[in-house]
């Protein structure tokens, strides 16, 4: 009888649990569309062009599904999102139980993001209906918990969202430093003033990334490449809030700090260093120790943030490819599976708003 040391057992056990499921999204990985296939979707004239195209792919279910209650720019918006969705679900189906938490966890930045939609769409008074292609159901909250939110009144808006699992979760973490009575008059005032929803917006990242720091445990030791994503997000988040404040002319560093994300890199001095940046070459002089930039310009603020995507998505392309059998296969998966859905969407969008491709094309992120 072979007996295998603890270290042998751990190593053998990581291979059963995750050996099949890495080996289907590796499977998944390599019929991903590529970057020739964007650049061609670019060149599209056409919405009819770009539906044409990628009803040549795997996209072809959702379009088709979706073409008897949609159509145009809403049509493509949606198929994209249930494509990511279905994706999603069927990575949480085949994951080992010790990674679904993880998973879960990751997807949650959908809820948030979604509230984020739903607040910001009701206060230029949006309909659920015009709001609907712009979310995204890969989270927790289901369609018509987002539906009963996005309808409420200002003044049962914090009480919709504190009815669902995730909302009073959310706002319990969000509570620590704010009474319940505070935070529900936010929510009342979000709808109606540009600054109150900014304030908000804040609140909710930061109790959504304070959560995901904390919560992220796995018996995997590779679920430490996977914060390491998660502060680089961070780190993003952050750097394009202080330079869309500094535009605004909001250069205060204490009234700044409020809207920072906890769990990144970036402490005061790096804030008073970006705030005291005259040009876009010193902008990005501060902020290459955390983003390893091509170039040394960018042309505006999109720009630039196209580019910290692409530096966040070769770090995710990464982590896909850290460990052949492991959480962090799986992550990296749905990692890149994002940028797929976000490249269609933007490319989408870009088109509805009649953009030339050389105008598009930076806004997209390559795996």
């Amino acid at each position: 009888m072979v007996v295998r040391s603890s270290a042998g057992n751990l190593f053998y056990d990581k291979q059963n649990a995750y050996g099949y499921s890495c080996t289907r999204v590796k499977a998944r990985k390599a019929l991903m569309l590529d970057k020739q296939f964007f650049e061609d979707l670019v060149n599209q004239r056409t919405l009819d062009g770009i539906t044409s195209m990628l009803e040549r792919t795997y996209y072809k279910r959702s379009i088709t599904e979706l073409s008897t209650i949609q159509s145009g720019t809403e049509l493509l918006e949606m198929a994209a999102e249930v494509h990511y969705k279905d994706a999603v679900n069927q990575v949480r189906r085949f994951a080992p139980e010790d990674g679904k938490p993880v998973i879960n966890m990751l997807m949650r930045k959908w809820d948030i993001i979604n509230l984020r939609t739903i607040i910001s769409s009701r206060r230029t008074g949006k309909t659920w209906e015009q709001m609907r292609p712009y979310v995204v159901s890969a989270g927790e909250l289901y369609v018509h918990e987002m539906e009963r939110i996005a309808k409420a009144e200002p003044e049962k808006l914090y009480m919709r969202i504190k009815e669902t699992s995730v909302g009073r979760q959310i706002l319990s973490n969000s509570s620590r430093n704010m009474r319940g009575t505070e935070l529900e008059q936010l929510f009342i005032k979000a709808v109606k003033s540009f600054q109150v929803l900014n304030q908000l917006q804040a609140i909710l990242d930061t109790s959504y990334y304070d959560y995901l720091q904390r919560g992220i445990v796995s018996s995997d030791k590779d679920v430490i490449w996977i914060k390491k994503t998660v502060a680089k997000e961070i780190d993003l988040r952050n750097i394009m809030s202080i330079l869309r404040l500094k535009k605004n002319g909001v250069k205060d560093p204490a009234r700044i700090a409020t809207y920072i994300i906890r769990g990144g890199r970036i402490n005061s001095a790096f804030v008073e260093a970006l705030l005291k940046a005259n040009s876009s070459k010193e902008v990005l002089s501060t902020i290459k120790p955390l983003f390893k930039i091509k170039g040394e310009d960018f042309t505006s603020l999109p720009v630039l943030e196209a580019s910290l995507q692409q530096e966040l998505a070769n770090e995710r392309v990464r982590v896909f490819y850290k460990n052949p059998v492991s959480i962090a296969t799986l992550a990296g998966f749905l990692f890149i599976k994002e940028e797929e859905m976000n490249n269609i969407r933007k490319i989408v969008r870009g088109k509805d708003y009649n953009l030339p491709p050389e105008e598009i094309r930076p806004m997209l992120v390559f795996y």
